[in-house]
């Protein structure tokens, strides 16, 4: 087996392992190779050695990891501190051999080159730079448990369970909204408003969504136009060819501190759901971190359901 960086000509290569991988529920599937590049490659903080493949003897890709790195905590660039493993496959006929092993510690050297002492397989929520819109769903942030990587890999690798991120989703088409009165006073004293803006987003945002349709959405008092409640919506039509509906991810649901507890947030994904079965479309999916209960009672209570979770594993390198 030989061992790599990137070269321009990989692409048809690695959007065909990609579809060959078995990579799990919440891999996108059936699109193009234009659509691989736009999501893996085309970031501008990519590395090309931080992309290393693994070849055969005739020269055929069976196996890649791609490695980086976290953002800083003002969203404006890089921490090259904090290491990212952001995608790990093998082909199918080529597993159990050393490969995804071999793999991670070529990444592992990579990332400790680079200045790294930690390093996250998996990334974690608004963590990796990479493959967001393709693999996780709303957002890539972890390996899902049916992926070839996972648990056990990990742990034979020096890898130690980290963050979890639940997957939550929501059947418009089989779910009726819930009902009661608070709800219902709510509707008469707010209004809603929609604009195709991203708002006052970051760097990282642009860089991992701005090449995806997306809206925000704000709740306002109609007498005093205080703003009480906002979040954004965000497309996930590449899933269209796996799931067979169309989707959308919510995200960034935010309530002003003072605010809470006053039903805002949850009249807030309600709304959304509401306008969003009138545009047909069937799924609404939101990723919550499993140590944000709030969050977790508030996607709970307005009709979502766990459907799976993110794993991300951590290591320390360097």
């Amino acid at each position: 087996m030989h061992y790599r960086p990137y070269h321009n000509s990989d692409p048809p290569e690695l959007h065909q392992l990609w579809h060959q991988s078995r990579l799990g529920k919440n891999a996108a599937e059936g699109f193009g190779c234009d659509i691989f590049e736009l999501f893996a490659i085309s970031p501008p903080y990519f590395e090309r050695c931080g992309l290393i493949v693994a070849e055969d003897d005739a020269g055929r890709l069976v196996g890649y990891v791609h490695a980086g790195f976290a953002v800083n905590a003002a969203e404006t660039g890089l921490d090259y501190s904090q290491g990212i493993l952001a995608a790990l496959m093998v082909h199918p006929e080529y597993r159990r051999q050393g490969i995804g092993r071999e793999l991670v510690q070529r990444a592992e050297q990579y990332l400790i080159s680079r200045g790294a002492r930690t390093c996250e397989a998996g990334g974690g929520l608004n963590r990796n730079g990479f493959y967001c819109g393709i693999y996780g769903g709303l957002e890539a942030a972890g390996f899902c448990s049916e992926a070839m990587v996972g648990r056990d890999f990990f742990a034979a690798c020096g890898y130690v369970s980290a963050a979890e991120t639940c997957v939550l989703r929501r059947d418009l088409q089989r779910s009726r909204d819930p009902v009661h009165a608070r709800l219902l006073r709510l509707r008469r004293s707010l209004q809603m408003l929609i604009t195709d803006r991203p708002g006052p987003e970051s760097w990282w945002w642009f860089c991992r969504f701005g090449q995806m349709d997306s809206m925000r959405i704000e709740l306002h008092t109609r007498e005093t136009d205080e703003l009480v409640a906002a979040g954004q919506i965000v497309g996930m039509d590449l899933f269209i060819p796996k799931w067979g509906v169309r989707s959308v991810g919510l995200r960034q649901i935010l309530v002003p501190e003072a605010l809470r507890r006053y039903g805002y947030g949850q009249f807030l994904v309600l709304e959304i759901c509401r306008r969003l079965r009138d545009e047909h479309v069937q799924l609404v999916e939101a990723q919550v971190s499993v140590d944000n209960v709030a969050a977790l009672e508030l996607f709970t209570s307005s009709k979502f359901e766990l459907h799976g979770r993110l794993q991300t594993f951590r290591k320390v390198i360097g």
